[in-house]
């Protein structure tokens, strides 16, 4: 059996179609199972939270290899404490790019809750994903759809965004196939784009020019904090968008093609297959 967290999130929505495709078990760990009642009797599904651990204990009965996304080290420790107690044997950990040199603080947290799974006594692979590209609805479809415009403090800085079904795909190969363990998967698409031109290939397929508006940094953090975001995470995401606009962040692997067999898709391809997010 394969336990499935994040089933709902980006890369959860695109890697339980493949798991069953491929013919395999899966069982989801959600908050809310009418988010996944669309996989109907294919799949096992178990409500709970990691901020309720007795909560844990069931979804992991019988299961071998489990996919794991949280947000809080906490969350790490008592998936990990549930998991040995049930007998889980590998762990598919959703990570981040900034956790292979661990400079920035979003990249410590990560690595501090990688270092937990390694201490575990459990097998592991750890997933290191650069920018998705979903990033681009979550940021800026809104004001695509309503001002035909985008305003970002992207600069010059370059990064080589990657598909969610590419990261799931490598996550697929991960949990059913043998030769991954201890691996740190470091998951890029396959070309360096700028935010300007991420922007500019969303217009080309949409058929309508799009203006953007390169925001100072301070203006994004402000409108961040009156939105409501906490503000440790304020600041964390000001620093990797510093990483970014100094073009620190310009890495491209080779690995998605590497682990699957397949290329990374392109982020002009993704568009096309997701342009009804960016239109009113």
């Amino acid at each position: 059996m394969i336990l499935i967290t994040g089933a709902t999130g980006h890369i959860g929505q695109e890697l339980v179609p493949q798991l069953l495709e491929m013919g395999q078990p899966v069982r989801v760990f959600t908050r809310d199972a009418r988010k996944v009642s669309h996989f109907g009797s294919r799949v096992e599904c178990i409500e709970g939270d990691f901020e309720k651990p007795d909560t844990l204990a069931a979804a992991m009965q019988n299961v071998d290899q489990m996919f794991l996304v949280t947000l809080k080290t906490r969350q790490d420790i008592s998936a990990l404490e549930a998991a040995k107690q049930a007998g889980v044997k590998h762990v598919v950990k959703l990570s981040t790019l900034e956790a292979s040199d661990a400079l920035i603080q979003i990249g410590k947290w990560h690595r501090e809750r990688e270092k937990l799974i390694e201490a575990s006594g459990l097998t592991w692979t750890f997933l290191r994903p650069g920018m998705f590209m979903t990033n681009a609805i979550d940021w800026w479809a809104d004001s695509i759809k309503q001002q035909g415009a985008v305003f970002f403090p992207g600069g010059k800085g370059k990064v080589a965004p990657v598909d969610p079904y590419d990261i799931a795909a490598v996550a697929a190969v991960a949990l059913t196939q043998p030769g991954h363990t201890g691996r740190a998967y470091e998951l890029t698409g396959p070309e360096l784009l700028t935010m300007g031109e991420m922007i500019q290939t969303i217009a080309q397929v949409l058929g309508k020019p799009l203006k953007y508006t390169n925001i100072p940094a301070l203006a994004a953090k402000v409108w961040m904090l009156k939105s409501g975001m906490d503000k440790v995470l304020v600041n964390a995401l000001m620093e990797m968008l510093a990483v970014l606009r100094k073009n620190q962040g310009a890495v491209i692997t080779s690995t998605v093609e590497q682990v699957t067999g397949h290329p990374a898709r392109t982020f002009e391809a993704w568009c096309y297959e997701r342009i009804a997010a960016f239109k009113a």
